[in-house]
């Protein structure tokens, strides 16, 4: 679900519901799990912030695939390519940056990525 809110002030005082999204998710079931990106535009830049607790992810730093769907859908709307700068993960301390260029059809996205853990299966 994407969600455009008035301004950062608001962006910043999301706290996820999880009951509420549990129905949402229950009133309207997809193939995917439910997740909500919400966002504030600022010219080309956009702040957002990505909550799927269903998904047991609080928030996610960085969320590509939210990126290129928020940029693709603002191109379809407006009827002009998007070139957007997408702020992501500040509240958490882990702020990101993702370009994200659309011309309504298709979606590049690009940025660069930090390792901050790593594993090993066995």
């Amino acid at each position: 679900m994407l969600v455009e809110l008035t301004d950062r002030s608001a962006l910043a005082a999301c706290q996820p519901d999880t009951g509420a999204i549990r129905e949402a998710a229950d009133r309207y079931p997809a193939g995917i799990d439910f997740s909500i990106y919400a966002y504030v535009p600022e010219g080309d830049t956009i702040h957002a912030r990505m909550f799927a607790p269903l998904d047991e992810i609080p928030e996610d730093p960085a969320t590509g695939s939210a990126a290129a769907t928020l940029a693709v859908l603002l191109a379809q709307l407006t009827g002009k390519p998007q070139n957007i700068r997408i702020i992501q993960g500040e509240q958490m301390g882990r702020r990101s940056v993702i370009q994200a260029d659309s011309d309504g059809e298709t979606c590049i996205i690009s940025g660069q990525a930090r390792r901050v853990m790593m594993g090993r299966l066995v």
